[in-house]
């Protein structure tokens, strides 16, 4: 199926963890993550991550970026932005470089944002 030389582009994975999934443990991704379901323990992603609304992730997260329209109950790590919709409910603390929060969303934590280059090649 896959050339043992053939390598994983990030642009070309996409895994969605669908409503009514459970995943436990550790969670490592190489493309986009989607989640509708429910995590517990820890997710990490090089690229976007998505929690959609009525998903809920009990786990610290690391990502280039994220949106959070459901439950979060962890930090979160993001190399660039974060964005809270308006159904977001996040108890953790937030790391990014850019943070947005729609009227309506939680946040029961503490927030560092600023302050971390953009990776080399990046405007």
């Amino acid at each position: 199926m896959f050339d043992k030389d053939q390598k994983i582009r990030p642009e070309d994975s996409e895994t969605i963890i669908g409503a009514g999934v459970k995943v436990e443990g550790t969670f490592t991704a190489v493309g986009d993550v989607v989640v509708k379901g429910h995590v517990t323990g820890s997710v990490e992603t090089q690229t976007n991550l998505q929690l959609k609304a009525g998903g809920v992730i009990e786990a610290d997260i690391k990502a280039k970026n994220a949106s959070i329209a459901g439950e979060l109950k962890g930090n979160v790590d993001v190399g660039d932005k974060v964005e809270l919709a308006a159904t977001a409910q996040l108890l953790g603390d937030i790391t990014c470089r850019v943070l947005s929060i729609e009227e309506g969303a939680t946040l029961n934590g503490r927030c560092s944002v600023g302050g971390r280059p953009k990776p080399e090649g990046e405007e």
